[in-house]
């Protein structure tokens, strides 16, 4: 499954871990960007991956994840205890990958990782620090599914965080 984050997956308790609805973290383990959105959604990867080649990125250059790793049914936004089971394996792939930014997508990761209760349009490209790194806030794929003046939007943004200075 994940063999780096074993011990992790491990401790994710059973009624929290759907193994038909598991989505694995995209690789590389040494990459220097994470966006991370709040659970897995088809239609958001492939939203994320048109932007990401719209920036001359391929999709395995950026270590991709999720609060929780599985999704939650109707696609609904994860609950609490959900992402409260799943923070152990976060926390293992950001010390892991040790990524120079993160780049938490959508209003609902972005209050997670940054503790705030600010809208992500008010927050968007906002550098701010997370664990000890550099966090720049997004709109979530998804956002652009819906209104598409976030496409332009999407690109630029992820333009800058990869064009940005190591």
């Amino acid at each position: 499954m994940c063999p780096e984050f074993e011990t992790e997956l491990a401790a994710v308790p059973e009624e929290r871990f759907d193994r038909s609805q598991f989505v694995p973290s995209v690789d590389p383990l040494d990459a220097d960007v994470m966006p991370v959105g709040e659970a897995p959604g088809a239609d958001e990867v492939e939203r994320l991956e048109r932007v990401l080649e719209e920036v001359g990125i391929g999709r395995r250059e950026i270590y991709i994840t999720n609060l929780v790793k599985v999704r939650p049914p109707e696609n609904r936004d994860p609950y609490r205890d959900e992402i409260e089971a799943w923070c152990g394996v976060l926390d293992a792939e950001i010390d892991r990958v040790d990524p120079d930014v993160i780049v938490p997508m959508g209003s609902f990761a972005a209050r997670e990782l940054l503790d705030t209760d600010e809208t992500i349009t008010d927050l968007r490209g906002e550098s701010r620090t997370v664990r000890n790194r550099e966090a720049i806030p997004t709109f979530h794929p998804a956002a652009a599914l819906y209104d598409r003046s976030k496409v332009d939007t999407l690109e630029e943004d992820f333009a800058a965080i990869l064009s940005r200075p190591q």
